[in-house]
């Protein structure tokens, strides 16, 4: 479907030089910039909320070290001391 586009000079210079340097056609390098453009907009748009806590979670917790994984004994820990302090 043909499509027509103004470019401002610098964009028009730099769209030449790349056709230029590989060696193919000004349309194929708009064609398949706006293919990969398009699709990474699309891609962005289809994550889910989980898709992107899994993108920035980092394995290992909250960032309080090793308490969520040693909660047992620290609880029981506290628990010893607590009657310790309780007994006769």
């Amino acid at each position: 479907m043909p499509s027509s586009t103004r470019l401002d000079k610098k964009t028009e210079q730099l769209l030449k030089k790349a056709a230029e340097y590989t060696g193919t056609t000004k349309s194929y390098i708009v064609r398949e910039s706006i293919k990969e453009y398009c699709t990474k907009i699309i891609e962005e748009k289809k994550r889910t909320p989980w898709d992107i806590y899994q993108s920035i979670h980092r394995p290992g917790g909250s960032g309080h070290g090793k308490r969520v994984l040693m909660s047992k004994e620290i609880l029981k820990k506290k628990i010893e001391e607590s009657r310790k302090k309780w007994s006769l």
